[in-house]
């Protein structure tokens, strides 16, 4: 139950606009990987063109590229696949993958990926898909190389110290992740295994194009670092032609920049265009190549590219409840989509944000005075703020003084003789606090005269156990002047106990 209950609570923290964001990343994903698509099918139909012309030159190179073609789709089908698992077990059977009701569904992405190892497995296919890619590129020097490798990274986090929590890459990626988070991360690899086939199957078109400039369906080609772009940050292309003539740079011109420079070549002869990301949306962007045939002639190849820039979203939700209270420690998961937890810092006021391993405890210092987390990101190296986000803070609510697990009305004298002291009670607070209670006095009448006597600790005195003892049926007994202490050190006076002798 208290599971359930925490997790209810995180889902509340995140917030409509989070879950909004997601959907729109998404929305721009599912257009990315059909314009790769596209663009690959294209492709696919110049290496059918190129074996009716010379099969001899492109068979092997054409076989190679169906085996490409096959891998990509089997691991898209998966994927596919997995994200409508995710999707039916939080909607039900009714489930509309374009229309996703549990978008802030914490426990199924977890329990899908997770529990049940399909997290591990997509992985372990993820691995093997970019060591066959891989093995399609002969120079492992090469940007293509090296761009297989970053796009589908699935090493696990490196822990800071030695005694860090030993997270895993399928951990970070869907532990406490939104539901519609966990489709757009699942999408986000969709789209790296599209783009990477498109770049893997052109490096091979390419290859049997570059000795003869035979055919006329040479493209200029386009590789970005990354098609999914924070605001505020710098979206890297790099715009070349694969059968590269080292004598010359190729004329690029840039739709509504202007001609690119030869400041912007590197020593491949590629061309490189910088931007910056002002603007949240899908950017669509292209240009002309212009360059130069064996033969001495011009050829002009038109190309076209988008990316995605979003708003920094951060997560920030304590793990118990939606507020902090002073005098204990408030555990805090602080995540941010596209960063993993050795990236991301956090700072408060109004108290200390203590890190431990990966995660935080807030230790707030003044109640009724909001706290204010703030989190970073580290981009390339460079720190920068994502999100503030506010929290109430409220002192520790006072305890039930207990007696028998009563705290008044009718009692047997049995069962009271039978109790040592007095307990102090926190109901219905989630955090497991201890109060003590450091003194109480009992009272009742004998005689027309009331009598009492005091406790300077939580347990009762011989004297208050005579008194209980000379209780007869229907008398009155009175506990009153309790006090207790609770680990922020504060004594409170706790209301009074009445019983009546059954």
């Amino acid at each position: 139950m208290m599971y359930l209950f925490l997790t209810a609570m995180l889902a509340i923290n995140v917030s409509d606009e989070v879950l909004d964001a997601f959907t729109i990343i998404d929305n721009g994903l599912s257009k990315t990987i059909s314009t790769f698509e596209e663009k690959t099918d294209a492709t696919y139909q110049g290496f059918d063109m190129a074996l009716q012309a010379n099969r001899n030159k492109v068979q092997g190179a054409y076989d190679q590229a169906q085996i490409i073609r096959e891998e990509s789709n089997k691991l898209n089908d998966h994927i596919k696949n997995l994200k409508e698992r995710i999707v039916k077990a939080a909607d039900g059977d009714d489930y509309d993958m374009n229309n996703i009701e549990s978008k802030n569904n914490l426990d199924v992405p977890a329990e899908i990926m997770i529990v049940r190892k399909q997290g591990t497995i997509l992985k372990e296919a993820i691995i093997d898909y970019r060591t066959k890619m891989l093995n399609h590129v002969s120079d492992t020097s090469s940007s293509l190389y090296h761009a297989i490798e970053k796009n589908l990274n699935t090493d696990k986090p490196k822990k800071e110290t030695k005694g860090d929590v030993n997270h895993t890459w399928e951990s970070i990626q869907f532990s406490n992740t939104p539901l519609i988070g966990a489709i757009t991360l699942l999408s986000k690899i969709q789209a790296d295994i599209r783009n990477t086939e498109s770049d893997v199957v052109n490096y091979l078109y390419n290859q049997i194009e570059a000795e003869s400039f035979k055919f006329n369906d040479l493209k200029a080609e386009v590789i970005a670092k990354s098609s999914y772009v924070l605001k505020g940050d710098v979206y890297e292309a790099e715009i070349f032609l694969a059968a590269v003539d080292t004598t010359q740079n190729p004329t690029i011109i840039i739709d509504g920049i202007g001609k690119l420079d030869d400041r912007n070549f590197n020593n491949e002869k590629r061309g490189v265009f910088r931007t910056k990301a002002n603007e949240v949306g899908t950017k669509t962007w292209g240009g002309v190549l212009t360059f130069k045939t064996p033969s001495g002639g011009t050829v002009e190849r038109r190309f076209e590219s988008e990316y995605i820039v979003a708003e920094p979203n951060v997560v920030v939700s304590p793990t118990k409840m939606n507020v902090f209270y002073v005098g204990v420690e408030n555990p805090v998961s602080i995540s941010a989509p596209g960063f993993t937890s050795d990236r991301i810092r956090a700072t408060m006021t109004n108290g200390k944000l203590l890190q431990r391993g990966n995660n935080y405890i807030a230790q707030p210092k003044v109640a009724f005075r909001d706290a204010k987390v703030s989190v970073e990101a580290n981009f390339d190296g460079e720190w920068r703020p994502l999100r503030t986000v506010d929290f109430r803070v409220k002192p520790i609510p006072d305890p039930v003084a207990k007696i028998a697990d009563k705290n008044g009305g009718k009692i047997k004298k049995n069962l009271l003789l039978a109790q040592t002291g007095v307990d102090a009670v926190m109901d219905n607070f989630d955090f497991d606090l201890e109060f003590k209670i450091t003194g109480f006095t009992v009272s009742t009448i004998q005689k027309g005269y009331t009598v009492d006597e005091a406790s300077r600790s939580n347990m009762f005195t011989s004297e208050q156990i005579s008194l209980l003892k000379g209780l007869r049926r229907n008398n009155k007994v009175y506990i009153e002047d309790i006090r207790a202490v609770g680990p922020d050190g504060v004594t409170r006076n706790l209301p009074a106990i009445v019983f009546r002798i059954e």
